[in-house]
C-alpha cells in the first residue's frame, strides 16, 4: 500500500474545522462532539501524514507551512463530497447554495432575483452573504462560498469572472456642499470596511482630487453611510443605481466623477475547478436572465 492510500479523508473534517475556528473547543462545537476526540483526530492524521500541522500562538491554534499546504487540497475535498452527494438526489433542484454579494448590491439588484429563484427552485436551502469584494473573493476561493457578487473588473487564475451588471459610481455629498469646496478643508471619508471595491475607488479619488483626508469612518450598512453624509460628517461614493432606489438619497447630493473611476461593473466569480452544482446553475440561470433585463438593448 502506497502511504498515501493509507490517509483517512474523514480525518480531514476535524482538520478544517480547526483551521476555520482556531480552537479545540470551538471545532468541537461545529463538529458537535467533545474537544478530545478532535484533539485525537488531529494527532492521527498528523502521524499518518508524517507532520506537524498546527502550533499554538496567543491561544489559538495557526496552521504550519504544511498544513497551509494541506488547506486547498482538504477544502476541495469537502466541496467535492458535497457535490457528490447533490449529484445523486431526486430533485436537483434541491440542497444549499452560499452566495456571496456586496451590501449595495444586495440591496438594489437582489430581492427580484432571489424572489425569482425562489419560486423556481423553493427546495433549495439559500445563504446570502454580504461583505466587501476582498473577503467575499477570499471565501470563494476557500470553497466556503459558491459564488459571489463582487465590484470588477476583476480576474484570478482560479476563478471565472463573468458581467453582471454596469455600475457607475457617484460622489456621494451633504446637500448644500459643492465638489469644488473640498480641496480647501480637510474631509472625512465614508464608506464600507476596508477590502471594499467602492472604498478603494474613493480613496484613489481623493489622491487625484489631492484632498487632505482627516479620517476614515467604516460601516456595515448603506443606511449608515447615507445618514452619515447628510448630516454633514464626510464623503463617499456609492453606486448611481442605489441613490436612485434608496429612500435615503433625497437626504443628500450626488456629482458625477472621471468615467475611468466611475466604471465599477458588478462581476459574478466562482470556482475555475469546482463543477457548478444543479441548484447553483438555476440560481446563475436565474442571474442572466435578470441582467438581461435590465440591459434594454437585450431585449429590444
Amino acid at each position: 500500500m502506497a502511504p498515501w492510500e493509507r490517509l483517512n479523508p474523514h480525518l480531514l473534517r476535524h482538520f478544517l474545522a480547526v483551521s476555520r475556528t482556531g480552537s479545540l473547543t470551538a471545532a468541537a462545537q461545529q463538529l458537535h462532539c467533545v474537544p478530545s476526540n478532535v484533539s485525537a483526530r488531529l494527532r492521527q492524521l498528523e502521524e499518518q501524514l508524517d507532520v506537524e500541522l498546527f502550533q499554538r500562538q496567543a491561544q489559538r491554534l495557526h496552521l504550519t507551512e504544511a498544513g497551509k499546504r494541506l488547506l486547498p487540497h482538504a477544502e476541495n475535498l469537502e466541496q467535492v463530497c458535497r457535490q457528490a452527494w447533490a449529484s445523486v438526489q431526486s430533485d436537483l433542484w434541491a440542497g444549499d447554495v452560499c452566495l456571496g454579494s456586496m451590501e449595495t448590491t444586495a440591496a438594489v439588484r437582489l430581492p427580484e432575483v432571489l424572489a425569482a429563484f425562489h419560486q423556481e427552485a423553493p427546495r433549495v436551502n439559500l445563504t446570502l452573504i454580504t461583505g466587501t469584494s476582498a473577503d467575499l473573493i477570499e471565501e470563494v476561493l476557500a470553497g466556503r462560498m459558491n459564488a459571489a457578487l463582487i465590484g470588477g473588473p476583476y480576474q484570478h487564475p482560479r476563478l471565472i469572472s463573468e458581467l453582471l451588471w454596469p455600475e457607475e459610481l457617484v460622489l456621494v455629498l451633504p446637500v448644500g456642499l459643492s465638489p469644488a469646496l473640498l480641496g480647501q478643508v480637510p474631509v472625512t471619508l465614508l464608506g464600507f470596511p476596508n477590502g471594499c471595491h467602492y472604498r478603494a475607488r474613493l480613496e484613489r479619488w481623493c489622491e487625484q482630487q489631492a484632498l487632505h483626508v482627516a479620517a476614515r469612518q467604516s460601516y456595515g450598512s448603506i443606511d449608515a453611510i447615507l445618514a452619515g453624509i447628510a448630516g454633514g460628517m464626510g464623503i463617499g461614493l456609492l453606486p448611481r443605481s442605489l441613490l436612485q432606489a434608496h429612500p435615503r438619497a433625497r437626504l443628500v447630493a450626488w456629482h458625477a466623477i472621471d468615467p475611468v473611476l466611475a466604471d465599477a461593473p458588478t462581476m459574478l466569480v466562482r470556482s475555475r475547478d469546482v463543477a457548478v452544482p444543479p441548484a447553483l446553475q438555476r440560481l446563475l440561470e436565474v442571474l442572466c436572465r435578470a441582467t438581461r433585463a435590465d440591459d434594454p438593448l437585450q431585449t429590444a
